[in-house]
């Protein structure tokens, strides 16, 4: 039933997009003879937005529209969508019933749901510069469009082409089209009976991904205790296995940038735990692996990296404030120490923060020169292979000939000064 719902709610949003259509019967000029125009609750920036989700709790609790974006035209007696508006709504309310952690804390809590991600940003208005703030439900979809981000980087790279990401695309497609003022027809079709498949037959991962963060370190406790079993009252996140991150706004999480940051780079984390089976790597030898792609799309979306890859409250420890590309080259230039031999032994934990930093680097020069072999590693990570025999076997050099040419790279390509690469450095 839920694969159901996931297929109503994203072939629906394409006749939503609806503004352009020709008659058939019904309608009139003002709905472009469709019998519905969109829900004036919701301006244009936000009709955007809740096109790119399948799901949105502030969406859904519109008095108007109920979730489905749309409401009749007064104009008209109804058109050929005008059905769609009780159909879309009928999918919310299913979706809403399922929603767990605002009934336990006994009020509302902001839920979106993306083809990879089930997100809880419970923030309130936050702090995007000195001058501006931004409302809590923004801030929601910005996080779930720097995730989903990830979700189609990660896609690309590894070459994922699951029923998760025929679905983010799908999404990306109609939030174009309203954005343009034009009308898209394109359905996903069902990928079945409305029994779920096997997981392996359709997805490229085994779970959804579950990250929340709150305003109140109580909820963010409580939750903690009802849901994934534990006491702790410290930031929490479990790999592999059904992955979920939770954390309260605190220090550098209190802020707009800061909390897209920390989803971006712990949503790499996540999907890489989960992705061809359900193992994180950054303590069986991936650490080098598992710190630079988180590092790499974190700093791929935002331009920096400032999230440290396993306590999340050390976020204030610093190289060169999250800006790498020249001090790196200026490192490697000057230190002829080689580091590979090292960094494949660590763990993620073990490593200190200006490693993660060569891990990146690392990880930057696989993607721009080697990006093929990025599904070959991870799966080879996950069979819990040596690292040093997987990247020399992959890549047909021994170790130190890989140094020799990451270093290379890394001088023909990093400036000495500021952050923008001489040439691309990625495919």
């Amino acid at each position: 039933m839920k694969l159901l719902i996931r297929f109503l709610s994203t072939s629906l949003f394409f006749v939503l997009t609806a503004t352009m259509a020709q008659a058939q019967n019904d309608g009139c000029r003002k709905c472009e003879e469709r019998g519905v125009i969109p829900c004036k609750q919701h301006d244009d920036e936000m009709h955007i937005y809740e096109r790119q989700v399948q799901f949105c709790s502030v969406a859904a609790a519109c008095k108007e529209c109920a979730g489905a974006l749309l409401v009749d035209c007064e104009r008209c007696d109804g058109g050929p969508d005008s059905h769609l508006i009780s159909e879309r709504q009928e999918v919310v309310r299913s979706w809403m019933i399922d929603e767990r952690v605002g009934a336990h804390l006994g009020r509302e809590v902001p839920v979106i749901e993306t083809p990879h991600f089930l997100l809880i940003v419970d923030t309130g208005t936050l702090i995007e510069t000195k001058k501006k703030k931004v409302d809590g439900h923004v801030v929601m979809h910005r996080v779930a469009n720097d995730v989903e981000e990830v979700a189609r980087l990660v896609g690309e790279h590894f070459l994922l082409k699951g029923s998760e990401s025929k679905e983010a695309g799908l999404l990306r497609r109609a939030a174009a089209a309203f954005a343009a003022g034009e009308y898209l027809e394109e359905v996903l079709p069902p990928e079945g009976p409305e029994s779920e498949l096997p997981e392996a037959a359709s997805r490229d991962y085994f779970s959804k991904m579950r990250m929340w963060i709150w305003k109140n370190p109580d909820d963010h406790q409580s939750v903690m205790a009802k849901f994934l079993g534990s006491s702790s009252t410290g930031d929490f996140k479990m790999l592999g296995k059904d992955p979920v991150f939770s954390v309260w706004t605190e220090k550098e999480f209190a802020t707009v940038p800061g909390v897209r940051r920390l989803f971006t780079h712990n949503a790499t984390h996540m999907l890489l735990s989960n992705l061809y089976q359900m193992l994180w790597t950054g303590d069986l030898g991936g650490g080098w692996f598992d710190a630079g792609s988180a590092h790499w799309y974190e700093y791929k979306i935002h331009e920096l990296s400032l999230n440290y890859c396993i306590e999340e409250s050390t976020a204030s420890l610093d190289f060169h404030g999250g800006v790498w590309r020249a001090p790196i080259r200026k490192w490697l230039k000057k230190d002829e120490t080689r580091f590979l031999p090292v960094l494949l032994r660590e763990n993620t934990g073990a490593m200190e923060l200006p490693e993660q930093a060569l891990c990146w680097s690392f990880y930057d020069f696989l993607v721009a020169n080697h990006v093929e072999t990025l599904p070959i590693l991870q799966k080879g990570l996950k069979q819990k292979q040596e690292a040093r025999k997987l990247l020399t076997e992959t890549l047909g050099m021994q170790l130190l000939a890989i140094e020799e040419e990451w270093r290379a790279w890394v001088a023909a390509t990093y400036p000495l000064k500021g952050d923008k690469p001489k040439v691309t450095v990625e495919k």
